[in-house]
């Protein structure tokens, strides 16, 4: 069993940029990192009930579950004594060992891509208990073949965000093989994007 535990900051103060806290995108894309050496990780809403209930999310191998993951309740962390948010993941090895072998016994390499990436971020305003596992699995359900990464880079709950809601900065990078992207081309994939977050989850777009 592998446990993950995090608090306090992910970013210290500096001249150029201001202090920031630890959260669960920063927690899920530590977990990630880890899952890409078994090919990937899928995100489920659910988890521990020692999980508070609006971060918290299982993570899936293929079709097994491997844990769970998400910010440790208010009422567990006072009987702890802690004062500010810790995130916890809780994995079980055995099926990420199996899959890690497993790929790298299958493991093939490809050319280094010939034509740049380009990123576009999304700031979204979501209800709250919509999981970034839903943003992403409503971006990759439009099968757009050049977005090759989708990433959650910040959360945001507080001054300017309605109640029942949370801003959610989302970043995609877009690659093709076959040639230099135009930004007519980058346009028309971010209208399909946002178009399906609007429909698929309610999600308003505060800024892109």
């Amino acid at each position: 069993m592998l446990v993950l535990g995090a608090t306090g900051e992910a970013r210290e103060k500096s001249i150029h940029e201001a202090a920031r806290a630890y959260e669960f995108s920063d927690l899920k894309g530590d977990v990630d990192a880890l899952g890409g050496l078994a090919g990937g990780l899928r995100w489920q809403q659910g988890g521990g009930e020692w999980l508070h209930a609006g971060h918290r999310a299982r993570v899936l191998l293929g079709a097994e579950e491997l844990g769970t993951a998400g910010r440790l309740a208010r009422r567990v962390a006072e009987k702890l004594k802690l004062r500010q948010d810790a995130y916890l993941a809780e994995l079980r090895l055995e099926p990420f060992y199996a899959a890690a072998r497993a790929l790298g016994e299958a493991r093939r390499y490809v050319a280094l891509p010939r034509f740049p990436a380009v990123e576009r971020d999304f700031s979204l305003l979501l209800a709250e208990g919509t999981a970034f596992a839903d943003v992403a699995g409503a971006i990759r359900a439009l099968g757009i073949r050049e977005v090759v990464a989708v990433e959650a880079t910040d959360l945001f709950r507080g001054k300017n965000v309605p109640a029942g809601k949370y801003s959610l900065l989302v970043r995609v990078q877009f690659q093709s093989g076959a040639g230099t992207l135009t930004d007519e081309q980058i346009g028309g994939f971010c209208g399909q994007i946002v178009g399906a977050l609007e429909k698929r989850l309610g999600a308003v777009l505060r800024a892109q």
